[in-house]
């Protein structure tokens, strides 16, 4: 039997070197189907589309699979300083909370390298290697906790996890990003929003650290599941994704914040700037969203485990707007649930 789980996710690309232009797209995607049956092929539950602006974007050939070891994919990170796509499990029926290591080649090409594997580690939705550090950054949503793992790149089997941030309770991490050594983790729940931890990544003396605040909170007033977050700091823009839910019935929605590090500098309530959502737009239950890191890039993406499809719509969308592309595998079989850009 071939179990599909929704899996909601989201993943940030570290930023900590300079954006350089060579003109290409990657889009790396997990997928949270796996079978339980050993008799029958695993789906693929990674791949990455090799031209992700281009025309062929809803092109199946322009989509190349791949059969990691992972009962489920969730949360995935591409990061250029490591050359390294990391992606976690979905860890639902089968038991599975290893976290995947893939060596990327010169075209995108995946390769299997090794794994950290650690049954503490139960419910990772938020991943992000940081060079700077030589760190990998998770959120644990099972116990609402920021985990670090030290070293990463070339893991292979068991390892503790490095140092453990456990969030304050009322707070609901989901996603991580991080700029200037600034940590951005995205909050779920009624009126969620993104909270700002400063100093956090250097801190090291200690395993274990309880209890920890945010040094600023933003709020989003009328947001209900915010999950999956991109912060392009080049253009100065933050995406988050959310939805509600009504019965059997869910809609999505992508809050996008211009000029966010002015946003971030005080904490409040903060309102999006635009808002993509309506019947034209195909969003059900979005996951993760990843905007196109360029200057004058044109797209941002967005996983949708509800819809089953990838959706390209362009920056500059707004309200009920249409796709301007959109990607499914398997005739609409496989589940998207996290999504990692690697724009350059």
């Amino acid at each position: 039997m071939i179990t599909t789980l929704i899996g909601i996710v989201a993943c940030e690309r570290d930023d900590d070197e300079p954006f350089v232009n060579r003109d290409f797209s990657r889009l790396y995607i997990s997928f949270s189907d796996y079978s339980t049956n050993p008799q029958v092929a695993s789906p693929t539950n990674i791949g990455v589309i090799k031209r992700a602006d281009s025309t062929n974007f809803a092109d199946v050939n322009n989509f190349q699979p791949f059969q990691s070891r992972t009962f489920g994919g969730n949360a995935i990170s591409f990061s250029p300083a490591a050359q390294r796509v990391f992606m976690s499990s979905i860890n639902q029926v089968v038991s599975d909370t290893s976290l995947q290591i893939f060596m990327v080649g010169p075209e995108g090409n995946l390769a299997n390298n090794g794994k950290i594997d650690n049954k503490h580690a139960n419910k990772v939705t938020g991943l992000v290697y940081y060079p700077s550090v030589d760190v990998l950054f998770g959120i644990d949503v099972s116990s609402s906790t920021i985990i670090s793992y030290d070293i990463p790149k070339n893991r292979t089997g068991y390892m503790k996890v490095s140092r453990r941030f456990v969030i304050e309770d009322e707070l609901l991490p989901w996603a991580l990003a991080i700029h200037n050594n600034i940590m951005y983790v995205s909050r779920n729940g009624t009126n969620g929003g993104v909270d700002i931890y400063e100093g956090l990544i250097s801190r090291r003396t200690d395993t274990l650290y309880n209890d920890v605040k945010p040094t600023r909170s933003l709020r989003i007033a009328d947001s209900h599941n915010i999950q999956g977050m991109s912060l392009d700091t080049v253009n100065n823009t933050l995406a988050l994704t959310d939805y509600t839910t009504s019965g059997t019935t869910s809609t999505g929605r992508i809050l996008l914040f211009e000029n966010f590090s002015e946003l971030a500098k005080n904490g409040g309530n903060i309102t999006p700037t635009r808002i993509i959502t309506g019947p034209n737009t195909g969003l059900i239950r979005p996951s993760d969203v990843a905007l196109d890191f360029k200057e004058n890039s044109k797209y941002l993406y967005v996983a949708d485990p509800g819809a089953k499809k990838v959706y390209r719509f362009l920056k500059t969308a707004e309200g009920d707007a249409e796709p301007d592309s959109e990607f499914s595998y398997r005739n609409g079989a496989s589940t998207p649930v996290g999504l990692s850009l690697d724009s350059r």
